[in-house]
Parts: structure tokens; C-alpha cells; sequence
């Protein structure tokens, strides 16, 4: 691959995986395992069903699941609807991909009434797990906010090494330069698309659309350059879109 990375900002991740995983600087990078429902509304239902219907999803996993989960639902703010063909996207987050499974296995067991219930408001034709990394930790970890999502590629000679370092030069920028927000990647997993070319999805996280844009007003002061420099011949990455993370509750730790 020989494109050039010349998108202004760098793709963001959703910082609730880090209110399971949590990374500073002097950590080695810090995993949590995720899984995504891509879903779309019946007709005459909406996000108010939803959120019903979450409700009682929040009281049961609390007693029918032995394990750590957390969960978001994901909606589109800005972006095309013929590249997000979705209502919203459900985000449970594990502490590694043994408890996503033991959750999967206990949602199996025992969720089919809860289950029916999210089927009859908006049914959901894609599942997929992937690898969630922290980067650099957000301001607000497992709180509602805005991620920034672009599906990135590494160039022709680059590998998860030289992505590792590129990303140390970039953190310590955005560090160095006071840039509000937190940084990080989901890796691909299981139940992606045959013919996806996507390495990685890369996500920079905000607490509100006036952090996310300040953010990007310093790329377009300089940043932008840097991080070009950084990454040129790193990866490249598609066209970001905004979706705004609301937090639906689920099972804490201990």
C-alpha cells in the first residue's frame, strides 16, 4: 500500500474501554476485549425503546453475569449515512477476550427474554469482537462523550513495531502541546468482512464537541504537519466520522 496519510486528524476510540484498562506512560499498553451489534430501528420504534429496554438489561447482567462488562450504545453524529448504513452500534466492553466469552457463554444461557426484547426494537444483522488498546488515556474514561473513528491500513514496510513507536512521537506531542482527548485502536478480531482491508481502527476521544474541536483547530495550526511526519509512512487511514457514546450500564469489577 503506497497511499500517503493525509487526513487532518487521527481517527479516535471510545474511552470507555479504559474505565476497564487503564495505561499511563510508564505502563506497557494496556488491552480490553470488545464486542459490537451494528442494529437498525423497527419501524415506529426509537431510542427511547431502546434505552427501555437497556434499562432492564442493566438489572439483569447485574445478577446473570459472573463477569466485569460495560456497555455503550454508539449513535452516528457526523457522517454518511451510505457508509453507516446503522441506527447505532452497541459496544460491550471485558477485561480480556476469556470473560467476553464467559459473558457470551451466560448470555446464551440465560438472556433469550432480554434478547427478544432488543430484537423486537431494532434487530442487529452484524456481531463482531475486536482488541481495544489505550493509547492515551482520556480525560473522562467510562463517562458519555464523542470518539472520532477512521479504519486504517499500515504501509508497504510498516508493522504493529513501527506503529508502536510513531504512536510514543505523537502522544508526546499531543502531551506536550496540551491537546484535550485520549487516543486508541481497536484491532481487528473475529466476524470482520471477508474483504476488509482494515488494519485497525483508530479513535481519538473527547468529552464534548468543543474539546473535539479545539483539538481539531490545533491540527489545523500545525499539528496536522507533525502528525503527517509521524505517520506518513506508518498508515493511512479513511474518512473519520463523530459518534456520540452514551454509557448503558452493566457489571463492575470486584
Amino acid at each position: 500500500m503506497t497511499k500517503k496519510l493525509t487526513r487532518l486528524c487521527l481517527a479516535m476510540i471510545v474511552s470507555c474501554s479504559a474505565s476497564l484498562a487503564t495505561a499511563d506512560h510508564h505502563a506497557e499498553p494496556t488491552y480490553a476485549a470488545l464486542e459490537a451489534f451494528f442494529c437498525n430501528f423497527e419501524k415506529g420504534k426509537d431510542m427511547g425503546d431502546l434505552m427501555k429496554v437497556t434499562a432492564e438489561w442493566d438489572k439483569w447482567v447485574d445478577t446473570n453475569q459472573s463477569t466485569a462488562y460495560n456497555a455503550y450504545v454508539m449513535t452516528p453524529v457526523v457522517s454518511t449515512a451510505a457508509d453507516f448504513p446503522y441506527d447505532y452500534f452497541w459496544l460491550g466492553i471485558t477485561k480480556n477476550h476469556e470473560a467476553m466469552g464467559q459473558s457470551a457463554d451466560e448470555w446464551s444461557a440465560n438472556g433469550g427474554k432480554i434478547a427478544a426484547k432488543f430484537d423486537a426494537v431494532a434487530p442487529c444483522d452484524t456481531h463482531i469482537y475486536m482488541t481495544s488498546q489505550v493509547i492515551k488515556q482520556g480525560a473522562s474514561p467510562g463517562k458519555a462523550g464523542f470518539a472520532q473513528i477512521s479504519a486504517c491500513e499500515l504501509e508497504d514496510g510498516s508493522n504493529m513495531e513501527s506503529l508502536m513507536v510513531a504512536d510514543k512521537k505523537w502522544v508526546s506531542w499531543m502531551k506536550e502541546n496540551k491537546m484535550p482527548g485520549g487516543l486508541m485502536r481497536w484491532h481487528r478480531g473475529v466476524g470482520e468482512a471477508r474483504d476488509s482491508t482494515t488494519d485497525f481502527y483508530s479513535v481519538y476521544v473527547a468529552d464534548s464537541q468543543a474539546q473535539r474541536g479545539k483539538a481539531h483547530d490545533m491540527m489545523i495550526a500545525g499539528g496536522g504537519a507533525v502528525l503527517n511526519s509521524i505517520y506518513e509512512n506508518v498508515m493511512s487511514c479513511d474518512t473519520p466520522r463523530i459518534y456520540q457514546g452514551t454509557p448503558v450500564g452493566g457489571k463492575s469489577a470486584g
